[in-house]
């Protein structure tokens, strides 16, 4: 099949083709293609195949929309690793709108969800990172989710965040891993400042 024929031919119907080259062929041909949001997701549950995988989340990528995100971060309570991982990396390009889908997940019950959240919020700007992680920060009661928080305040390197990680060691004063985060957190955030220690 020639490439002019893969961009103007292909349907989701091809999704489900025993050839994975011809797989990979539909999900790029649908990229961008709101209608076909439902067969794409639908196939990437069953998709087995790398490639094919990673073109099917492109194409929901550009299609975008706080609707398109949210579909995609249910896939973050699948069983499969992969999948996980990659609806992870798609929501990272999402940007704003994952926020509400984003959101959705810190407030859930299951901590795994909302540590899978913050990993999210680690590629974002500033500006999206920042109040998400303060609610973490501020509020969980997980000391885990709340770890993966100071992972990511470490590298965004905030000013915003040194008070609400104080008041968090003093939280967590009885878990040492936790202080020791902490310290080298508000560490680096004030020297990147120009604060020094």
């Amino acid at each position: 099949m020639d490439t002019a024929l893969t961009l103007r031919d292909l349907s989701p119907d091809h999704l489900g083709s025993a050839d994975s080259a011809m797989r990979w062929r539909a999900a790029r041909a649908l990229s961008g293609e709101a209608a076909a949001t439902a067969q794409l997701l639908s196939r990437l549950r069953l998709e087995g195949d790398r490639n094919v995988r990673t073109a099917l989340f492109s194409s929901l990528v550009a299609i975008g929309g706080t609707r398109t995100a949210a579909l995609v971060a249910s896939l973050l309570r699948s069983d499969d690793p992969g999948l996980r991982n990659g609806a992870i990396e798609a929501l990272k390009q999402f940007h704003t709108a994952a926020a509400p889908a984003v959101d959705a997940l810190l407030a859930e019950e299951d901590s795994d969800l909302r540590l899978l959240a913050i990993e999210v919020t680690r590629a974002w700007p500033g500006r999206l990172a920042v109040p998400r992680l303060l609610q973490v920060i501020e509020h969980d009661p997980n000391v885990n989710v709340c770890a993966a928080a100071v992972d990511v305040a470490t590298e965004l390197g905030t000013p915003e965040l040194l008070g609400a990680l104080l008041r968090l060691r003093r939280r967590f004063a009885g878990e040492p891993f936790m202080v020791f985060a902490i310290d080298i957190a508000r560490g680096r955030i004030r020297a990147a400042d120009g604060h020094g220690r």
